[in-house]
């Protein structure tokens, strides 16, 4: 595998441990729903900097606006096409 460096001070990173990320976490009675993406933590060795990788088939997914129809990243409050609002 190919060496990380640091994009702060361009120092290596080393493997700090996987993590499962969660945006915007959602529950339901106190219970976690299992939301987010499977990501690799690397840290800086000299200034602590963390990157966080994730393979492309992990990344967030795609949702459907129940208002207009067309397909979009999950991740966003209101649906960028329609301005629906998801919070109401």
């Amino acid at each position: 595998m190919e060496e990380i460096k640091c994009l702060r001070c361009n120092n290596k990173m080393n493997v700090a441990k996987g993590l499962h990320l969660r945006v915007g976490e959602k529950s339901i009675l106190l219970h976690r729903l299992p939301d987010g993406i499977e990501v690799d933590a690397y840290q800086c060795t000299n200034c602590g900097k963390l990157e966080f990788f994730s393979y492309k088939d992990d990344l967030i997914t795609n949702i459907e606006c129940p208002s207009c129809g067309k397909t979009h990243d999950k991740d966003y409050p209101k649906c960028p096409f329609c301005k629906y609002n998801y919070k109401v």
